[in-house]
């Protein structure tokens, strides 16, 4: 035994395992299992690729238009909660409340840092420093707003608290920020739920995939 050899890997071990389906004389069945796997693991790809679809704070960033502006129906309250005189670093405590009367896909909302004004009533944002940022939509820093693990954000209810960090490397003085509020309503995931059943038209997934991936937001309207 040759201590030096490597252990096979996972795709090498799925390799060894149905090489006989691929082997002269082979029945049908080891070759349908071998493609039952194959089309498995395309399944996976595209119930992880609609996740990212749906959750990436990047894919929300390149394509504005899915998102809907929902400021003044989800309300930003903003809590200062301190001030470090050395750094010139303020923080604020931010919770959005939702009032649109719909609930809110969880994942699909931001809280965007629209402006912040100093004492002169110049918008300074593009001097300041947000070290805990989670990105930029819109070239302005965005944070994900946190739904306690549910998947969605009900009607009337409030979102966890988001902590802003600001800091001026002038140390100058500034308001406190403002913010809007965007994402998805509920009813907007009937555009992916049409991208499904056009995937399905088209001979792309079956009825019984397309079934599968509908499932999770048929979660979201129970």
């Amino acid at each position: 035994m040759n201590p030096t050899r490597q252990q096979p890997q996972y795709l090498d071990l799925l390799l060894l395992t149905y090489r006989d389906a691929f082997a002269a004389g082979s029945d049908q069945s080891g070759r349908r299992s071998w493609w039952y796997i194959v089309g498995l693991m395309l399944l996976v790809a595209f119930f992880f690729s609609l996740v990212m679809l749906v959750t990436s704070p990047q894919a929300m960033a390149v394509d504005l238009g899915q998102l809907e502006d929902l400021t003044g129906g989800v309300v930003p309250v903003v809590m200062f909660e301190g001030h470090d005189t050395f750094t010139n670093e303020y923080v604020y405590s931010v919770k959005v409340i939702n009032q649109t009367g719909d609930p809110l896909v969880a994942g699909t909302l931001f809280l965007v840092l629209s402006e912040v004004l100093d004492l002169s009533g110049k918008d300074v944002l593009g001097s300041l420093e947000v070290p805990n940022q989670e990105g930029t939509i819109g070239g302005k820093p965005y944070f994900v707003i946190p739904a306690g693990g549910l998947s969605e954000l009900p009607s009337y209810q409030e979102g966890q608290p988001i902590n802003v960090r600001l800091r001026s490397p002038d140390y100058v003085i500034f308001y406190p920020p403002s913010f809007r509020v965007i994402g998805v309503r509920r009813r907007a995931t009937q555009s992916l739920e049409t991208l499904i059943r056009q995937l399905t038209d088209k001979g792309v997934l079956s009825e019984a995939e397309a079934q599968e991936a509908l499932r999770p937001l048929q979660r979201l309207s129970e």
